[in-house]
């Protein structure tokens, strides 16, 4: 029973494709019915145009204040960089630790060039680093590298 369904479903098959087939050479062959038809999609849909100005890698800011090491003595501090060029916006992270585990203050899309850090503890070091983002670049690099520095805040004599 299985072999006589299969045979019958095999001759169905190449009775319904050979009448589609003969219709196609009836018609020049159908290889170039079938480009015209391609070409009139493709022209209803073109290519989007690349524009160069979204593959700018944005610069490496220069951070300014406060300086490498410094000693901040009150319970806040005004971190301060340069405007990098091609920057929409910027990355800023404040941690405990250099390698950015213990992060106390993080802002991904900061549109100023300093950043408010409060409650700061005495007697720790704090690392903090900014990148420079464009946020609908993503073709290619969205943000640039980090720039990087770290200040204490000394303990009460």
């Amino acid at each position: 029973m299985k072999i006589l369904v299969s045979v019958l479903a095999i001759a169905l098959t190449f009775a319904l494709t050979t009448k589609a087939l003969a219709s196609e050479e009836a018609h020049g062959g159908g290889h170039e019915d079938h480009e015209a038809l391609a070409k009139k999609m493709n022209s209803l849909f073109p290519e989007k145009k690349a524009n160069p100005e979204d593959a700018k890698i944005p610069a490496k800011p220069e951070l300014t204040s406060p300086a490498y090491f410094a000693a901040i003595t009150t319970p806040s501090v005004k971190l301060e960089w340069k405007a990098a060029a091609d920057a929409q916006e910027y990355h800023v992270q404040v941690a405990t630790d250099p390698n950015f585990k213990w992060i106390v203050a993080e802002d991904y899309a900061h549109k100023e060039t300093n950043y408010e850090v409060t409650k700061l503890e005495p007697g720790k070091h704090y690392f903090w680093r900014v990148a420079s983002v464009r946020p609908d670049n993503w073709k290619t690099f969205r943000k640039s590298y980090f720039a990087a520095s770290m200040f204490e805040t000394p303990a009460a004599k």
